[in-house]
């Protein structure tokens, strides 16, 4: 299994014992950006290729699938356009079928997607809307607290009240162009993640105004990293987001896009939709 050297973007050693990290956007004048630092470090990325089909999104977090029929010329050419409304009515059946498929959930529920495309001429930390830039700082989507949010607005009333049925959060992450060469999807190997190094994280706008709540981590050395060299479009990356079961060993997955060291200069820029959904269980 190839390693490569890179970069990742982590948030500063925290305390436990501190007030929450926040993270405020469109802040007004007096109100601070984020109460932390993102600091860098140098992470080992492991090539997954060769044992691809062995990782689980419940051991590992994560896990790989090929999916022919999501990557024909029309669904990409669909994707590519990036209409919302052609993609939910095109792309939504699809995913909601590879999902069951994938987890054995009994109903999965999209909320929403986001598509992506690397813009080489803004820096690498970049990203006024949050939607062009692949994601370069290790987070996952939803903290516990997010995801009963998000549960509450897009799931009917009957399951958010009653969660003694098993309810997963999970991202489908898709290339849109391959193989993909610029700035691949690393995803983490969950039972490597001591949960001291994990902050649930506020997301506030404009003075204190709550948007919901992300996860970020701090770095630490036994943290293992993997990445599918070389992802076409018909592979697929499932990444468990949330998990309201508790005997599973990966209760989520940290993920980022990294630089990666063999890169050709001319590689083209990633495109990428991720869609995030919540699969639901008998």
């Amino acid at each position: 299994m190839a390693t490569y050297t890179s970069v990742m973007r982590f948030i500063e050693p925290w305390s436990q014992n501190k007030e929450l990290p926040f993270i405020r956007t469109n802040p007004e004048p007096g109100y601070n950006y984020m109460n932390f630092e993102w600091v860098d470090r140098e992470v080992q990325i492991n090539n997954s290729r060769d044992q691809k089909e062995t990782y689980s999104i419940d051991e590992h977090g994560f896990a790989y699938t090929d999916d022919i029929e999501g990557a024909t010329q029309e669904m990409l050419d669909v994707l590519r356009e990036n209409d919302g409304e052609r993609i939910r009515e095109k792309y939504y059946p699809h995913i909601e079928h590879l999902v069951k498929k994938q987890t054995g959930a009994s109903q999965v529920i999209i909320f929403d997607h986001t598509s992506r495309k690397r813009r080489p001429e803004l820096g690498t930390y970049e990203n006024p809307t949050g939607k062009e830039q692949p994601a370069t700082m290790v987070h996952c989507d939803q903290s516990t607290k997010g995801a009963l949010r998000r549960l509450e607005q897009n799931v009917p009333v009957e399951v958010h009240n009653n969660l003694q049925k098993r309810v997963l959060m999970i991202n489908v992450w898709r290339p849109l162009r391959g193989p993909v060469q610029d700035w691949p999807l690393a995803t983490m190997d969950y039972r490597t993640c001591n949960e001291d190094l994990i902050y649930p994280t506020d997301l506030l706008d404009k003075t204190d105004d709550y948007r919901g709540q992300t996860v970020t981590f701090s770095h630490a050395p036994e943290q293992t990293w993997y990445y599918l060299d070389q992802q076409e479009t018909h592979e697929v990356t499932f990444i468990k987001i949330w998990d309201n079961k508790q005997d599973v060993e990966a209760k989520l997955c940290p993920h980022a896009a990294f630089k990666h060291p063999n890169a050709p200069v001319d590689a083209p820029p990633r495109e990428s939709i991720e869609v995030r959904c919540f699969a639901i269980f008998d």
